[in-house]
């Protein structure tokens, strides 16, 4: 659950990304996403299925769907996977973005193939061939050709599954050693393994642990997983077969193959009871890799060959081998063999010496038993020392957690309670700031402005009786500037204290403010979606006055013509987006100069516990995106 909540975190988190990026860049935040879903796998459908709840966009499902269709795939539900691909393909279609038209008709065409479905799936793989074969998509073609192969496969047409092959190679050859690379070589050498075909099989199989060496230099021979392609070789039908590769492989000098086909042929004739037949090949290997500097396969091929002769009872022969194999493995800082090579030397004096050995061994196995006695011994001793440091390791390990906990415990309560005095006396100050706010707005409202209406009263009886005035032209300037006066006056009344933040809450203020810019000339948009009933009244005036401030810069500094205001609420947090048109700026420049306006925001949203995001270039506008928690 808990690492449900978390890539669903994270999702949001991407999701709150995507807004004025370019289409290539919300594509890779996309192809990102897919990425963080697929890290869990046990969730993977339930979280996709999230996101595609979050982001109805044409883009986000067309990449979304791609990798939810390989997922449906992989756990075998075929039908719904194949529905999601075409659905995705067709808004690459609506979209007109070649490249992931082309990759979902591999993959629909890869569905198809799993269903037994070859004439829909060969539909597909034309359409996504014609572009494949475009030069920018040359890297992909391979893929295409590797599903007709399969197909052709499928259909029982060895020929044409070879030629599509033979084209995936072509296409790949000249590419550096990468994964891909080495995967295409696996498949052609699975593929003319099966086939009566040495001289293909010899190259690709000298190629491929070529490069798997080359990737892989410290991997054992045994160990690659060309290996695995041998193994199903193992059946008698396939020695003349394995004799032909044989062959080949060693007139055209490929090592690796005449390694491994000599190994696979002598585990045949093992497995028969025959392996004196596998001498002369296993001879004629060894004494090829005598010649070259390939420690691995020969390693390889010398341990087989000294077993074989040991099951043949050539012990000599199998002796010499073995001194071989340990020689390179010592050259590779490696003793593994030794114990082997002690077996062997008693079974070649045995067949000298059987007497002496009868003796010996009554001798060696006395030894043996007093050596095991000491041997369980002290054992038994160094299990009861090791359990011993370990238990009281362990406990001194258990005691300094706990002192630890108890410490780290005791410093958050103290940060805890320090942060309880820091918002106590915040909450103060903001309480005294707004009360002293109040008490000027009505001092204003009701003293000053109840002045001057007082004055423009008499001025006005004045006026009438007093017609030499209206000569002087005095009266109306002053009645304007009288006038100006009055509307000044409940401008600051108002700014201070709010009528619509007490009256009708956060969004009522919110959209005085936005009337004001439009009356100011400015085109406003306002946006309102799933706003909380009810906030806090202190977090609620700390919101509006960061939306006061923040407009403000903008009065001030933008020079835009249109503003946008969005506030949307999800869950527990509340994000509000202030975006304009004007002339933009670089903002780490200006908060590097001390601006004080910039500073007072970020400190705003520091108190309020949320997060600021500036995206600002010269001439390109600006957008702040604000994400503060709610209760």
């Amino acid at each position: 659950m808990f690492s449900q909540k978390t890539t669903r975190q994270k999702i949001d988190s991407v999701l709150a990304t995507l807004e004025g990026k370019n289409y290539e860049a919300q594509k890779d935040a996309y192809y990102f996403l897919n990425k963080i879903i697929t890290k869990d796998p046990e969730n993977s459908e339930e979280n996709f299925q999230y996101a595609l709840s979050k982001d109805s966009t044409d883009l986000g499902r067309m990449v979304m769907y791609s990798r939810y269709g390989q997922r449906l795939s992989q756990v075998g539900n075929t039908d719904d996977a194949l529905q999601i691909k075409l659905l995705g393909l067709a808004l690459a279609e609506k979209l007109k973005d070649e490249k992931i038209i082309m990759e979902y008709h591999a993959s629909v065409a890869s569905t198809y193939l799993y269903q037994n479905k070859a004439d829909k799936a060969l539909y597909h793989l034309n359409e996504a061939e014609l572009i494949a074969e475009k030069p920018e998509y040359w890297d992909y073609l391979w893929n295409v050709y590797y599903h007709k192969g399969v197909m052709q496969g499928m259909l029982g047409d060895v020929e044409g599954s070879t030629n599509y092959y033979r084209k995936m190679w072509e296409v790949t050859k000249n590419a550096p050693n990468t994964p891909t690379k080495r995967f295409v070589l696996y498949i052609l050498v699975e593929h003319f393994s099966q086939l009566d075909a040495p001289s293909d099989l010899a190259f690709f199989t000298e190629t491929l642990a070529e490069l798997y060496e080359e990737a892989h230099s410290n991997t054992p021979a045994g160990h690659m997983p060309i290996e695995s392609i041998f193994n199903k070789l193992k059946s008698p039908e396939n020695i003349p077969r394995l004799i032909k590769a044989i062959a080949v492989s060693d007139s055209l000098n490929s090592m690796n193959s005449l390694t491994y086909n000599t190994i696979t042929l002598a585990n045949i004739y093992s497995a028969m009871g025959k392996p004196k037949l596998a001498i002369p090949y296993i001879n004629r290997a060894v004494e090829k890799l005598e010649t070259i500097n390939k420690p691995q396969i020969k390693m390889e091929l010398l341990s087989k060959s000294a077993d074989i002769l040991e099951e043949a009872k050539d012990y000599k022969q199998a002796y010499e081998y073995k001194i071989k194999e340990t020689t390179l493995r010592d050259s590779l800082n490696s003793d593994r063999m030794q114990r082997n090579i002690a077996e062997l030397e008693v079974k070649f004096d045995t067949e000298k010496k059987e007497r002496k050995i009868l003796e010996q061994n009554l001798i060696i196995e006395k030894d043996k038993r007093q050596k095991n006695q000491i041997i369980l011994g002290l054992v038994a001793l160094g299990v009861l020392l090791v359990f011993t440091y370990f238990f009281f390791r362990k406990r001194l390990k258990d005691q300094k957690t706990i002192a630890s906990q108890k410490e780290a415990i005791q410093q958050q309560e103290i940060k805890e309670l320090q942060q309880e005095n820091k918002l106590l006396a915040l909450n103060s100050m903001i309480e005294g700031q707004e009360a002293e706010r109040l008490r000027i707005a009505k001092d204003l409202h009701d003293s000053l402005g109840g002045l001057l209406s007082t004055v423009k009263a008499h001025f006005t009886t004045i006026q009438k009786e007093i017609e030499q005035l209206e000569q002087l032209n005095i009266t109306e300037k002053t009645n304007n500037l009288i006038d100006e006066a009055c509307i000044e006056v409940r401008r600051i009344s108002h700014n201070m204290m709010p009528q619509a933040l007490s009256i009708s809450g956060l969004e009522g203020a919110v959209e005085d403010i936005a009337e004001s810019l439009r009356d100011e000339g400015y085109k406003t948009t306002l946006e309102f979606n799933n706003l909380p009933k009810k906030m806090d009244t202190t977090k609620e005036v700390m919101i509006y006055r960061l939306i006061q401030e923040v407009i403000s810069n903008m009065r001030k500094h933008a020079e835009a013509e249109n503003i946008l205001i969005q506030m949307l609420g999800h869950k527990n947090e509340l994000s509000i987006i202030l975006e304009d048109d004007g002339k933009g700026f670089q903002y780490e420049e200006a908060i590097a100069k001390g601006g004080l306006g910039l500073k007072s925001i970020n400190s705003r949203v520091q108190f309020l516990d949320g997060t600021i995001h500036w995206d600002s270039q010269p001439n390109q506008g600006t957008t702040l995106t604000i994400n503060i928690p709610i209760s």
